[in-house]
């Protein structure tokens, strides 16, 4: 395949203009100023007047278009995935609830089975968010499948699959076994601090241990406050610990938002969604984790004026990151290379270079989503929006 005519964001998020790709065998092959070869009968796109960039990556993500990643089929997640290429999300961590054991293994068994179709976006890992959770700090979420981390539980319902079929384990500090749980497990995964409601210095022993991620940043978790800084505290002072933000306008203040970012830098805020079914629905009733959300305006709601999920997706937010005068580099490093990074794949993806896959996106000048391959594969092309 190649694409003509490309100005593109390059592995340094600078943009280079008018250049030519080259993709084979789904890796970028060739980026170059002269006009590169291809066999006859080789796919080419024109992308004049169009930017080229990295496939946005979701790590949190529970479903959409009426699926949830717990109702454990493979037609669920073809729903999500078809859905998020349209929204320029190439990959992305199918995110659980909690529910009880065998409802989390029949989750992993569809994983299992849509990682090897290679349709739409790509399933990276799943997510447990739960169920070593806070049952203080649970919102939507069933405390009745809570429990205090413990390695045999992930043993268990991993029995007869790959180890690496879960990317990241949510777990809340506070609760007995964390400092053991984290210490046996950050080698096989990435453990991020949610839903909880630990204390700053709580939260920095289990950063020392090996916690380097943080769920939804300020969502389901004591405030930062200046006496008592909390989790948000510790979290943001630590300059290892990379930071999820729901980044919609509603689940963090716009204000707080472009705080955080200042405090995060270029590399470790994270953008995710936190979807959920109602993603790409009309307003109404849905269900998530057995509890009934209602959707008024695409805000959820569950009965009090609390958020459950989100409907939002990684490319609303990353306009509404660019629209609050957060800068476009680090805008766009929050939706790829960092969540790349994050789950140590970045060798693979998350910047436009030889050799990683051709996860990409074309977006038009007023930054609609017009084409999206996955690993060179075209897998969504709209007209809509073109003048």
């Amino acid at each position: 395949m190649r694409l003509n005519h490309v100005d593109l964001v390059d592995a340094t998020f600078s943009l280079q203009k008018d250049m030519t790709m080259t993709v084979d065998n789904g890796r970028i092959s060739a980026i170059g100023k002269e006009i590169l070869s291809v066999p006859a009968d080789e796919e080419e796109y024109d992308l004049s007047g169009m930017i080229l960039i990295p496939g946005f990556i979701d790590l949190h993500i529970h479903g959409a278009m009426g699926a949830d990643t717990s109702d454990g089929t493979v037609e669920a997640l073809s729903k999500i995935s078809s859905y998020l290429v349209s929204k320029g999300v190439t990959s992305f961590c199918p995110t659980t609830m909690m529910i009880p054991e065998e409802d989390v293994k029949r989750v992993l068994l569809s994983a299992d089975h849509f990682k090897r179709e290679e349709t739409g976006s790509r399933v990276l890992g799943v997510r447990l968010e739960g169920p070593f959770l806070s049952k203080e700090k649970c919102g939507v979420q069933n405390t009745d499948h809570a429990m205090d981390p413990n390695t045999e539980y992930v043993k268990e319902i991993l029995s007869g699959f790959s180890e690496d079929l879960i990317s990241i384990i949510d777990i809340a500090p506070e609760l007995s076994g964390s400092l053991n749980f984290i210490t046996e497990m950050k080698e096989k995964y990435v453990l991020s601090c949610a839903h909880t409601a630990s204390a700053y210095q709580t939260c920095r022993e289990a950063i020392k241990a090996g916690l380097h991620h943080a769920t939804h940043l300020f969502n389901a978790m004591n405030p930062l406050g200046h006496h008592e800084p909390g989790a948000p505290g510790a979290l943001l002072e630590d300059k290892d610990v990379t930071c999820e933000l729901i980044c919609d306008g509603l689940h963090v203040h716009p204000a707080l938002l472009k705080i955080a970012f200042t405090v995060l830098g270029e590399d470790r805020a994270v953008v995710v969604s936190d979807a959920m079914r109602a993603a790409g629905m009309p307003d109404g009733i849905y269900d998530l984790g057995g509890k009934a959300v209602n959707v008024v305006n695409g805000k959820t709601d569950f009965g009090d004026g609390r958020l459950a999920g989100s409907t939002t997706d990684i490319h609303a937010e990353f306009l509404n990151l660019l629209k609050i005068g957060i800068p476009m580099r680090t805008a766009l490093k929050a939706c790829t290379l960092n969540p790349a990074k994050v789950l140590k794949i970045d060798g693979d993806t998350g910047t436009l270079e030889i050799g990683k896959y051709a996860d990409m996106v074309a977006l038009d000048k007023n930054n609609n989503v017009r084409k999206v391959w996955v690993k060179g594969k075209l897998v969504f092309s709209s007209d809509e929006g073109k003048e």
